[in-house]
């Protein structure tokens, strides 16, 4: 259970420091576009997991 929470929060620390440099460095916009897109990413991940929803989800694509 321990070596789960260090993998979690090794996880968590390297999307802080991304997310970090992204908005301190030249690259700010970046933040808007991951914004956007992990949400996205998330819902069609849920919704490809319901057999009712998942051959509307396809053919998206």
């Amino acid at each position: 259970m321990a070596r789960i929470t260090r993998r979690l929060g090794n996880g968590l620390r390297t999307s802080r420091e991304l997310f970090g440099n992204l908005w301190d460095g030249p690259y700010w916009w970046l933040v808007a576009v991951v914004a956007i897109l992990l949400p996205a990413a998330v819902i069609f991940v849920v919704l490809q997991a319901a057999p009712i929803v998942a051959p509307f989800v396809y053919t998206i694509f």
